[in-house]
C-alpha cells in the first residue's frame, strides 16, 4: 500500500498592519482564515499585527494551521516595519527567520500557493506588484492572486488603465467579497496541481 504524501497547501495572507480587530478589513482576514483552515489549508501571513494577526486567529480558531515567515529581530530594520508582532508569533505552529525584508518577502512567495491581498498601505502595494510580476512570469501555472474587498476593483482598473499592462497581467487576478468565493478559487487550483 502506497503512503500517502501530506503536502501543506499554503495560503499567504497580506494586508493593512494597523487594522483593529473590530475593523471589516480583519473580520474578513480572519474569517477567511478560519474558512481556510477548516478545509485544511495552512495559512501563512508575516507575524505581525493587522490582516496577519487576523490570519492566524482565524486558522487557530478553526484548528488549522498558521505559519509566519519574519525577519530575523537583529536584522529588523530599525523605522516604519511593524516587525514582529508577540502575540501573533506566539500562536503559529511554525516560525521562518530571515535576514531581510526581500528574503522574508521572497520566501513567503515561494512557500505560498495562493496569495489573498487585503486592503493596505506601501507594503501591500509591493507586496502585491511582486507576486502580480511573478504570476505573469508564470502564466499559465501562475498561483493565484486573490483581491479582497470593493476598494480593489476601482484601484487595480485604475492601475491597469493607466499603466501599460499586458492582456495577460489583467486576466491572472481575481476580485473576491466572501471568504467562499476565496476558497472556492484555491480548491480550483488546488485540483489543478
Amino acid at each position: 500500500m502506497k503512503k500517502k504524501i501530506n503536502r501543506r497547501i499554503r495560503i499567504a495572507f497580506f494586508g493593512d498592519s494597523t487594522v483593529k480587530k473590530r475593523s471589516l478589513t480583519f473580520i474578513d482576514a480572519y474569517d477567511t482564515a478560519q474558512l481556510l483552515g477548516k478545509n485544511n489549508f495552512t495559512v501563512l501571513n508575516g507575524g505581525g499585527p493587522g490582516v496577519m494577526f487576523a490570519s492566524t486567529l482565524g486558522a487557530n480558531s478553526a484548528h488549522g494551521r498558521a505559519e509566519a515567515v519574519v525577519i530575523n529581530p537583529k536584522n529588523e530594520p530599525a523605522a516604519r516595519y511593524e516587525g514582529q508582532y508577540l502575540e501573533n508569533i506566539s500562536q503559529v505552529k511554525r516560525i521562518y527567520s530571515l535576514k531581510s525584508y526581500q528574503g522574508r518577502l521572497n520566501k513567503l512567495i515561494k512557500l505560498a500557493s495562493a496569495y489573498i491581498i487585503f486592503y493596505g498601505g506601501t507594503g501591500t502595494l509591493a507586496e502585491m506588484s511582486f507576486v502580480w510580476s511573478e504570476a505573469k512570469f508564470a502564466y499559465p501555472r501562475q498561483k493565484p492572486i486573490i483581491f479582497y474587498g470593493k476598494k480593489w476593483r476601482k484601484i487595480i482598473k485604475t492601475i491597469t488603465s493607466e499603466l501599460k499592462f499586458e492582456k495577460i497581467e489583467k486576466q491572472i487576478c481575481y476580485f473576491v467579497d466572501k471568504p467562499e468565493q476565496v476558497l472556492d478559487i484555491i480548491k480550483t487550483y488546488s485540483k489543478l496541481k
